[in-house]
């Protein structure tokens, strides 16, 4: 019975086994999140792409039909479109030498019809933010 003793002693207990499926599931949880934020930046950012876009078209558009025969209007449409317009280096040097033909045009009460020339300085700048 002693030799039954000593062979029950050599019997370890259960040694517990790590269990770090909570771990694998935050990790799981963790990059599915970052995945799925990838994807909603991705399309965040080509839809504000497209629409910056169509939005610097239309205010091209808008640019190019300006009506030249209320003077006032005409610059200061022409001013309006222009800024956000002008972002290169070529066109804001344009856009620049515009402005104070414009000026003449806006503050008086009633404005000469545009001449030949400043007209010439709106079709170079038009010609320069051409799409």
């Amino acid at each position: 019975m002693k030799q039954e003793i000593e062979q029950l002693r050599e019997i370890r207990h259960l040694e517990p086994i790590p269990d770090i499926s909570f771990y694998f599931f935050l990790a799981l949880v963790i990059v599915t999140l970052l995945f799925i934020g990838a994807l909603v930046y991705m399309f965040w950012q080509r839809y504000h792409k497209k629409r910056k876009t169509r939005l610097r078209k239309e205010v091209f558009k808008r640019l190019t039909q300006v009506d030249f025969s209320d003077s006032k209007k005409a610059a200061y449409a022409i001013t309006k479109y222009g800024r956000y317009l002008a972002n290169e280096e070529r066109s804001q040097k344009l856009f620049a030498q515009l402005l104070p033909r414009l000026e003449k045009y806006k503050f008086t009460p009633n404005p000469p019809p545009f001449d030949a020339e400043d007209i010439k300085y709106y079709d170079l700048f038009v010609e320069s933010v051409d799409e």
